[in-house]
């Protein structure tokens, strides 16, 4: 069962019309299979070529470093500005997730998963990628 999961994984990311993980604007529209209801901005990230990410919480920026090998993706250092806002509790899971055990994503399409321990924690979507 467990190879069979792998196969699929690896087809998904061959498919030619999933977008690609950097420079792609990533909304998240779900996190540990629960929707993200937006109260003030939408929270998204964006991958860089060069290892790094930004984002927004919906309030605060996030930002950081990235470690993305065949065999696994890690979250190497978060930070986060620290704006007092409305709904901070779920900055905040937001924020221990990324810094939490992060094994690997998948592409399909264009959502973008994020794994832990076989569960999805992040799900983000979106509609196209950014120019540079």
């Amino acid at each position: 069962m467990l190879l069979f999961f792998v196969s699929f994984a690896k087809n998904r990311k061959k498919n030619a019309d999933n977008l690609p993980l950097t420079n792609t604007k990533w909304v998240l529209k779900e996190m540990f299979h629960q929707f993200v209801f937006h109260t003030q901005d939408t929270a998204y990230i964006v991958f860089s070529d060069n290892y790094t990410f930004t984002g927004n919480l919906g309030c605060n920026i996030f930002f950081g470093n990235y470690n993305n090998s065949k065999k696994r993706f890690k979250f190497d250092y978060v930070g986060a500005t620290k704006k007092l806002c409305q709904n901070m509790e779920v900055e905040k899971q937001f924020i221990k997730a990324l810094k939490s055990d992060i094994t690997h994503y998948y592409i399909e399409k264009n959502k973008l998963f994020f794994i832990s321990k076989k569960k999805v924690i992040f799900t983000f979507e979106t509609t196209e990628s950014i120019k540079n």
